[in-house]
């Protein structure tokens, strides 16, 4: 279910995003205009599933004298490395073609675009392939599983002037965006610190590779989108991360042996330009609370609840002197602004909601949280490379 609409006006432009700095380093090589964007999918994932919808829910395109009107994006193919599940999606959700190697998909001379949503461990080498083909690329997250293989792909997209999106998709979140408004009006005062609970029970239908090392457990599927939200909203990089793993149940064999992988981890982050402090929580493990981001100020508190899940819908507060008031929010859907944003950056107008660099510098959050819990210490980070 999507965020209700708590206002009767229209929603603002869909990219609001414009004030952030433009992270390309060239021009897309190929900016398309009004030519309808032809996509392949990577992946026959769940999320590929909502995001074929976004690509054919987008709004037709004019096409310019008197012409009527231009499909603004469709699905061309998938790959996907179990052939068999390929095919059953491709029936599930009509996709025209089925392409048995990753290759003949990016030769296809209409997909444009290539959509990312494949086991992590297949992340890096898609978008490099992708990116060699000239072909755009929206990747789910993490971009890669090393650091160095997420900088070769940000630097790669930059060089050969392609766009690069990370689908950090909770940036889109009503909730999480007027609370990123709220901030830069300084509706709160000044900044005193925050806290991120991603507490979720893992559906059993997920226990499968997220709860071994390769799928990189909490850390890669949860805390990974938490720190992201802190450098978007607050709109600053993380200086040093200390982080503690508390209770590995759900990988862990009838024989006691110990999950390998982090299924509830607490982290300390503290950033660079602020120096605040921000608290977040990450588990498989916690059924029953709702997913919130906590931003504390001196002049009062914001709330966002619900905003880590599709369902029920995001919520705003604004909390002072005790009283908790409910702002109004817009009504989106997440994965349609997703697309059409990132379209929006592929005709050279706008950037995605999170760029290649975005997914470069939280992975880098993210294997420090990593370094922490196995150390039982905290870590520093190094500044940010420019981009």
């Amino acid at each position: 279910m999507l965020p209700t609409c708590k206002h009767p006006r229209q929603p603002p432009p869909v990219n609001d995003f414009a004030s952030r700095p433009v992270w390309r380093a060239h021009p897309p090589r190929d900016v398309l205009g009004t030519a309808t964007l032809g996509w392949g999918l990577v992946g026959a994932s769940a999320i590929a599933g909502r995001t074929i919808h976004a690509v054919r829910d987008q709004h037709p395109l004019p096409a310019g004298g008197g012409q009527g009107a231009v499909t603004h994006s469709r699905i061309i193919g998938i790959f996907s490395h179990n052939e068999h599940r390929a095919r059953q999606f491709a029936v599930d959700h009509a996709v025209p073609q089925v392409f048995v190697n990753l290759a003949d998909l990016l030769a296809h001379p209409d997909i444009h675009c290539v959509y990312i949503s494949s086991h992590p461990r297949h992340h890096a080498q898609a978008v490099m392939a992708a990116l060699a083909a000239g072909k755009h690329v929206l990747c789910e997250p993490p971009l890669a599983l090393t650091l160095d293989d997420a900088q070769t792909a940000a630097h790669t997209a930059l060089s050969r002037g392609l766009v690069l999106g990370v689908n950090y998709l909770r940036r889109a979140d009503p909730a999480l965006r007027a609370l990123r408004e709220q901030l830069a009006s300084g509706a709160i005062g000044d900044l005193l610190g925050g806290r991120i609970s991603n507490a979720i029970a893992l559906r059993p239908a997920l226990q499968t590779w997220r709860l071994r090392p390769g799928g990189g457990g909490v850390l890669l599927d949860r805390t990974l989108h938490s720190v992201d939200l802190i450098r978007y909203l607050l709109r600053d990089e993380a200086a040093a991360v200390h982080a503690l793993s508390t209770q590995r149940i759900l990988g862990s064999d009838q024989s006691g042996e110990e999950s390998q992988v982090e299924e509830d981890v607490v982290s300390h982050l503290s950033l660079r330009r602020s120096r605040l402090v921000f608290q977040l929580h990450d588990s498989f493990l916690v059924p029953h609370t709702p997913t919130t981001v906590e931003i504390y100020g001196g002049a009062g508190t914001l709330v966002a609840r619900h905003c880590l899940t599709d369902d029920p819908p995001s919520e705003l507060y604004l909390i002072r002197h005790g009283h908790s008031s409910t702002l109004p929010l817009f009504a989106i859907d997440l994965y349609q602004h997703a697309i059409q944003v990132f379209a929006e950056a592929v005709r050279g107008q706008g950037v995605p909601l999170a760029s290649g660099t975005d997914g470069v510098q939280s992975l880098a959050i993210v294997l420090a949280a990593q370094e922490a819990i196995r150390r039982k210490r905290q870590v520093t980070l190094p500044p940010p490379r420019a981009a």
